[in-house]
């Protein structure tokens, strides 16, 4: 029997409402203060300990064309998964949010499909439930290639 997840994770960047498959998501953390790397990206505001490995932490707003992440007590760090595409492997990225909201269900045949004419590539398509209305992200296609090989080249310059 297959068991199919059709949980979501849901946080705040601004006043959008995003959500990610439950399985792209490692952790949810409190926020920290990330490292300070120099010369690093835009929208990369350090990095952070995780588990014995070291991880870019990425400013949300600034990487979606938003504001930047106000840090409040409900910013919160999720730590996600992401598939690079030259080798196949998963590098884990945390990303900053304004706030986590929830865990909800649903199936892909509820999506409503968003024309890539009026959407980045990283948003997989939107669902509304109870009136609220949810962006989902497509983890995968957040960064690009020259993006991950950047963000690798700076974590693997700090583990030297």
């Amino acid at each position: 029997m297959e068991d199919i997840n059709n949980s979501y994770l849901s946080f705040k960047v601004g006043s959008e409402t995003f959500a990610i498959h439950v399985s792209k998501v490692n952790e949810i953390r409190e926020y920290e203060v990330p490292r300070n790397m120099p010369e690093s990206i835009s929208f990369m505001t350090g990095v952070i300990d995780h588990r014995e490995e070291v991880i870019p932490v990425i400013d949300t707003g600034v990487k979606f064309g938003m504001k930047p992440i106000e840090i409040t007590p409900l910013t919160c760090i999720i730590i996600i998964d992401v598939k690079r595409k030259d080798d196949d492997s998963t590098l884990k990225m945390a990303i900053l949010t304004d706030a986590v909201s929830d865990v909800f269900e649903a199936e892909e045949k509820d999506f409503k499909n968003i024309d890539n004419d009026y959407s980045p590539n990283y948003i997989q398509a939107a669902i509304n439930i109870d009136e609220q209305f949810y962006l989902i992200l497509n983890s995968d296609e957040v960064f690009s290639q020259n993006e991950i090989i950047e963000l690798s080249r700076i974590v693997d310059e700090i583990k030297k």
